[in-house]
Protein backbone atom coordinates (compact mmCIF):
# COMPACT_ATOMS: atom_id res chain seq x y z
CA UNK A 1 0.00 0.00 0.00
CA UNK A 2 3.05 2.15 0.92
CA UNK A 3 4.44 1.35 -2.07
CA UNK A 4 1.57 1.70 -4.11
CA UNK A 5 1.14 5.82 -2.62
CA UNK A 6 4.73 6.21 -3.65
CA UNK A 7 4.23 5.43 -6.91
CA UNK A 8 1.41 7.50 -7.70
CA UNK A 9 3.03 10.26 -6.03
CA UNK A 10 5.92 10.16 -8.04
CA UNK A 11 3.16 10.15 -11.15
CA UNK A 12 1.40 13.18 -9.89
CA UNK A 13 4.88 15.61 -9.55
CA UNK A 14 5.76 14.14 -13.08
CA UNK A 15 2.40 15.15 -14.41
CA UNK A 16 2.44 18.19 -12.85
CA UNK A 17 5.80 19.41 -14.21
CA UNK A 18 4.54 18.20 -17.80
CA UNK A 19 1.23 21.04 -17.44
CA UNK A 20 3.11 23.54 -15.59
CA UNK A 21 6.11 23.20 -18.46
CA UNK A 22 3.39 22.89 -21.25
CA UNK A 23 1.67 26.22 -20.07
CA UNK A 24 4.75 28.14 -19.69
CA UNK A 25 5.41 26.86 -23.38
CA UNK A 26 1.83 27.82 -24.56
CA UNK A 27 1.91 31.26 -23.00
CA UNK A 28 5.35 32.03 -24.33
CA UNK A 29 6.27 33.31 -20.86
CA UNK A 30 9.24 31.63 -20.88
CA UNK A 31 10.79 33.19 -24.29
CA UNK A 32 8.94 36.77 -24.07
CA UNK A 33 9.14 39.77 -21.47
CA UNK A 34 5.91 40.87 -19.56
CA UNK A 35 3.29 42.39 -22.31
CA UNK A 36 3.50 45.90 -21.53
CA UNK A 37 2.35 49.12 -24.04
CA UNK A 38 5.91 50.96 -23.52
CA UNK A 39 7.47 50.19 -26.84
CA UNK A 40 10.71 48.51 -26.61
CA UNK A 41 12.54 50.07 -29.29
CA UNK A 42 14.43 47.86 -32.03
CA UNK A 43 16.54 48.90 -35.06
CA UNK A 44 13.39 46.04 -37.07
CA UNK A 45 10.74 47.81 -34.80
CA UNK A 46 11.83 51.87 -35.53
CA UNK A 47 12.74 51.29 -39.43
CA UNK A 48 9.05 49.62 -39.54
CA UNK A 49 7.29 52.46 -37.56
CA UNK A 50 9.45 54.77 -40.14
CA UNK A 51 7.98 53.57 -42.97
CA UNK A 52 3.93 53.50 -41.82
CA UNK A 53 4.82 57.09 -40.39
CA UNK A 54 6.18 57.87 -43.94
CA UNK A 55 2.59 56.47 -45.39
CA UNK A 56 0.38 57.99 -43.21
CA UNK A 57 2.18 61.31 -44.23
CA UNK A 58 1.15 60.94 -47.75
CA UNK A 59 -2.38 61.19 -46.09
CA UNK A 60 -2.01 64.89 -44.97
CA UNK A 61 -4.66 67.56 -46.57
CA UNK A 62 -2.27 70.01 -46.10
CA UNK A 63 -0.10 69.82 -49.43
CA UNK A 64 2.78 72.30 -47.90
CA UNK A 65 3.01 70.06 -44.20
CA UNK A 66 2.73 66.57 -46.14
CA UNK A 67 5.61 67.42 -48.32
CA UNK A 68 7.85 68.83 -45.02
CA UNK A 69 6.98 65.78 -43.17
CA UNK A 70 7.60 63.40 -46.46
CA UNK A 71 11.44 64.93 -46.76
CA UNK A 72 12.37 65.14 -42.76
CA UNK A 73 11.31 61.53 -43.27
CA UNK A 74 13.05 60.91 -45.81
CA UNK A 75 16.06 62.78 -44.24
CA UNK A 76 15.75 60.59 -40.91
CA UNK A 77 15.50 57.27 -43.19
CA UNK A 78 18.87 58.12 -44.61
CA UNK A 79 20.69 59.35 -41.66
CA UNK A 80 20.04 55.64 -39.81
CA UNK A 81 20.83 53.92 -43.29
CA UNK A 82 17.57 52.63 -44.79
CA UNK A 83 18.21 53.81 -48.63
CA UNK A 84 15.45 51.66 -49.80
CA UNK A 85 13.32 52.66 -47.29
CA UNK A 86 14.09 56.51 -48.18
CA UNK A 87 13.46 55.95 -52.10
CA UNK A 88 10.12 55.13 -51.56
CA UNK A 89 9.37 58.20 -49.41
CA UNK A 90 11.02 60.29 -51.82
CA UNK A 91 9.19 58.69 -54.42
CA UNK A 92 6.07 59.91 -52.57
CA UNK A 93 7.62 63.37 -52.05
CA UNK A 94 7.68 63.59 -55.77
CA UNK A 95 4.06 62.72 -56.80
CA UNK A 96 2.95 65.23 -54.03
CA UNK A 97 4.97 67.91 -55.97
CA UNK A 98 3.42 66.70 -59.41
CA UNK A 99 -0.12 66.40 -58.33
CA UNK A 100 -2.66 69.00 -58.36
CA UNK A 101 -2.00 69.84 -54.89
CA UNK A 102 0.88 71.69 -55.45
CA UNK A 103 0.02 74.51 -57.14
CA UNK A 104 -1.20 75.23 -53.56
CA UNK A 105 2.32 75.87 -52.81
CA UNK A 106 4.11 78.84 -53.09
CA UNK A 107 6.82 79.28 -56.09
CA UNK A 108 9.72 79.25 -53.52
CA UNK A 109 7.89 75.82 -51.21
CA UNK A 110 7.66 73.83 -54.52
CA UNK A 111 11.20 74.64 -56.53
CA UNK A 112 13.15 74.26 -53.28
CA UNK A 113 10.56 71.26 -52.81
CA UNK A 114 11.68 69.64 -55.96
CA UNK A 115 15.77 71.06 -55.48
CA UNK A 116 15.35 69.10 -51.92
CA UNK A 117 14.60 65.90 -53.65
CA UNK A 118 16.90 66.00 -55.70
CA UNK A 119 19.73 66.85 -52.95
CA UNK A 120 18.06 63.87 -50.81
CA UNK A 121 18.08 61.62 -53.65
CA UNK A 122 21.67 62.09 -54.33
CA UNK A 123 22.13 60.94 -50.53
CA UNK A 124 20.80 57.56 -51.74
CA UNK A 125 22.38 57.54 -55.31
CA UNK A 126 19.12 57.63 -56.84
CA UNK A 127 19.94 59.48 -59.85
CA UNK A 128 17.38 58.80 -61.59
CA UNK A 129 14.99 60.28 -58.92
CA UNK A 130 17.64 63.22 -58.77
CA UNK A 131 17.11 64.42 -62.04
CA UNK A 132 13.61 64.19 -62.52
CA UNK A 133 13.21 66.21 -59.49
CA UNK A 134 16.21 68.71 -60.36
CA UNK A 135 14.12 68.95 -63.91
CA UNK A 136 10.72 69.57 -62.25
CA UNK A 137 12.65 72.11 -60.29
CA UNK A 138 13.77 73.74 -63.97
CA UNK A 139 10.29 73.64 -65.65
CA UNK A 140 8.84 75.14 -62.01
CA UNK A 141 11.07 78.32 -62.24
CA UNK A 142 10.33 78.68 -66.21
CA UNK A 143 6.83 78.67 -65.31
CA UNK A 144 6.58 81.85 -63.23
CA UNK A 145 5.38 84.72 -64.87
CA UNK A 146 7.62 87.18 -64.16
CA UNK A 147 11.05 87.24 -65.39
CA UNK A 148 11.79 89.46 -62.45
CA UNK A 149 10.87 86.60 -59.92
CA UNK A 150 12.61 83.85 -61.59
CA UNK A 151 15.57 85.40 -60.69
CA UNK A 152 14.88 84.48 -57.00
CA UNK A 153 15.16 80.92 -58.17
CA UNK A 154 18.41 80.73 -60.61
CA UNK A 155 20.88 80.28 -57.57
CA UNK A 156 19.99 77.55 -55.69
CA UNK A 157 18.64 75.56 -58.93
CA UNK A 158 21.94 75.84 -60.83
CA UNK A 159 23.88 75.18 -57.19
CA UNK A 160 21.73 71.79 -57.33
CA UNK A 161 22.60 71.56 -61.44
CA UNK A 162 26.37 71.70 -60.64
CA UNK A 163 26.63 68.67 -58.64
CA UNK A 164 24.18 66.65 -60.41
CA UNK A 165 24.38 67.44 -64.28
CA UNK A 166 27.86 69.20 -64.27
CA UNK A 167 29.32 72.64 -65.16
CA UNK A 168 28.25 73.13 -68.13
CA UNK A 169 24.17 72.50 -67.32
CA UNK A 170 24.37 74.97 -64.93
CA UNK A 171 26.31 77.28 -66.66
CA UNK A 172 23.34 76.92 -69.52
CA UNK A 173 20.91 77.54 -67.04
CA UNK A 174 22.53 80.87 -65.78
CA UNK A 175 23.37 82.39 -68.93
CA UNK A 176 19.00 81.80 -69.65
CA UNK A 177 18.34 83.97 -66.76
CA UNK A 178 20.35 87.21 -67.64
CA UNK A 179 17.61 88.53 -69.85
CA UNK A 180 15.09 87.56 -67.13
CA UNK A 181 17.41 90.41 -65.26
CA UNK A 182 16.28 93.45 -67.16
CA UNK A 183 12.85 93.00 -65.68
CA UNK A 184 13.89 94.00 -62.08
CA UNK A 185 12.93 97.25 -61.90
CA UNK A 186 15.14 98.12 -58.61
CA UNK A 187 18.75 99.44 -60.71
CA UNK A 188 20.61 98.33 -57.08
CA UNK A 189 18.55 94.66 -57.29
CA UNK A 190 19.08 93.94 -60.38
CA UNK A 191 22.94 94.98 -60.56
CA UNK A 192 23.39 92.31 -57.83
CA UNK A 193 21.59 90.18 -59.65
CA UNK A 194 23.60 90.45 -62.80
CA UNK A 195 27.07 90.41 -60.93
CA UNK A 196 25.70 87.36 -58.65
CA UNK A 197 24.63 85.58 -61.50
CA UNK A 198 28.21 86.60 -63.43
CA UNK A 199 30.26 85.68 -60.50
CA UNK A 200 28.55 82.08 -60.73
CA UNK A 201 29.33 81.73 -64.02
CA UNK A 202 33.31 82.62 -63.38
CA UNK A 203 33.38 79.96 -60.97
CA UNK A 204 32.15 77.70 -63.27
CA UNK A 205 34.62 78.58 -65.86
CA UNK A 206 32.86 80.14 -68.29
CA UNK A 207 34.28 83.51 -68.85
CA UNK A 208 32.70 84.05 -71.85
CA UNK A 209 29.30 83.62 -70.38
CA UNK A 210 30.13 85.42 -67.99
CA UNK A 211 30.91 88.62 -69.55
CA UNK A 212 28.27 87.99 -71.86
CA UNK A 213 25.90 88.06 -68.30
CA UNK A 214 27.61 91.75 -67.31
CA UNK A 215 26.49 93.06 -71.01
CA UNK A 216 23.17 92.61 -69.46
CA UNK A 217 23.66 95.97 -68.11
CA UNK A 218 24.74 98.55 -70.95
CA UNK A 219 27.00 100.87 -68.77
CA UNK A 220 30.25 100.10 -69.97
CA UNK A 221 31.88 101.80 -66.72
CA UNK A 222 30.44 99.96 -64.44
CA UNK A 223 31.24 96.30 -66.39
CA UNK A 224 34.68 97.41 -66.29
CA UNK A 225 34.50 98.25 -62.46
CA UNK A 226 32.94 95.53 -62.07
CA UNK A 227 35.12 93.16 -63.46
CA UNK A 228 38.71 95.05 -62.00
CA UNK A 229 37.08 94.14 -58.54
CA UNK A 230 36.03 90.53 -58.93
CA UNK A 231 39.47 90.45 -60.24
CA UNK A 232 41.37 91.96 -57.29
CA UNK A 233 43.63 90.00 -54.94
CA UNK A 234 44.74 91.60 -51.40
CA UNK A 235 48.67 91.81 -52.31
CA UNK A 236 50.19 89.99 -49.29
CA UNK A 237 52.92 92.51 -48.22
CA UNK A 238 54.86 89.52 -46.17
CA UNK A 239 55.32 88.18 -49.56
CA UNK A 240 56.44 88.82 -53.27
CA UNK A 241 53.07 87.60 -54.93
CA UNK A 242 49.22 87.11 -54.33
CA UNK A 243 47.74 86.01 -51.06
CA UNK A 244 44.25 83.94 -51.89
CA UNK A 245 41.63 86.05 -52.80
CA UNK A 246 39.57 87.87 -49.92
CA UNK A 247 36.64 88.59 -52.60
CA UNK A 248 36.38 85.40 -53.69
CA UNK A 249 32.43 84.91 -55.31
CA UNK A 250 31.20 81.24 -54.57
CA UNK A 251 28.10 80.51 -55.82
CA UNK A 252 25.37 81.57 -54.71
CA UNK A 253 27.49 84.78 -53.45
CA UNK A 254 28.65 87.96 -55.36
CA UNK A 255 30.99 90.84 -54.23
CA UNK A 256 28.96 93.99 -54.86
CA UNK A 257 30.72 95.95 -57.54
CA UNK A 258 31.21 100.05 -57.53
CA UNK A 259 28.62 101.94 -59.28
CA UNK A 260 26.87 105.07 -59.13
CA UNK A 261 23.74 104.12 -58.45
CA UNK A 262 24.51 100.72 -55.99
CA UNK A 263 25.47 99.14 -53.05
CA UNK A 264 28.72 99.66 -51.43
CA UNK A 265 31.76 98.82 -53.17
CA UNK A 266 33.10 95.14 -51.09
CA UNK A 267 30.68 94.06 -49.11
CA UNK A 268 30.04 90.78 -49.55
CA UNK A 269 25.68 90.04 -50.40
CA UNK A 270 23.29 87.16 -51.20
CA UNK A 271 21.58 87.03 -54.21
CA UNK A 272 18.05 85.11 -54.37
CA UNK A 273 15.99 82.39 -52.42
CA UNK A 274 18.06 79.50 -50.58
CA UNK A 275 16.40 76.28 -51.94
CA UNK A 276 18.06 73.65 -50.03
CA UNK A 277 16.59 71.11 -48.03
CA UNK A 278 18.17 72.04 -44.46
CA UNK A 279 17.51 75.82 -44.94
CA UNK A 280 13.69 75.23 -45.68
CA UNK A 281 12.57 72.52 -44.88
CA UNK A 282 14.95 70.19 -42.00
CA UNK A 283 13.00 70.12 -38.54
CA UNK A 284 10.22 71.80 -39.61
CA UNK A 285 6.45 70.95 -40.02
CA UNK A 286 6.07 73.83 -42.91
CA UNK A 287 8.34 74.80 -45.21
CA UNK A 288 10.18 78.04 -44.25
CA UNK A 289 9.35 80.20 -47.30
CA UNK A 290 8.25 84.17 -47.87
CA UNK A 291 5.05 83.10 -48.97
CA UNK A 292 5.16 84.14 -52.82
Amino acid sequence: MKRRTKVLGVLFLVVAAGITTAALSFNGCAQSPRLTGNLRATAARSQKLMALAAEEATAITDVDARLTRQLNLADMQIQRNWPDDAKVTLDAARKTLGSEDSKKLNDHARISGWVSVSELSRAVKDTDGANTACDGAIKAVREIEDPAVRCEYVMGICNEMQYLKGKAKAADLLAEAGPWTKNIDQIDHRRLAVVSFAGALFNLDDFAKGQAMLKNEDDAAWRSDTLTQLASMPVDRGRSGYADSANEVILGAAVSAPSRATTSPGSRQYFGQKLNYREVFQGQFNSKTLGR
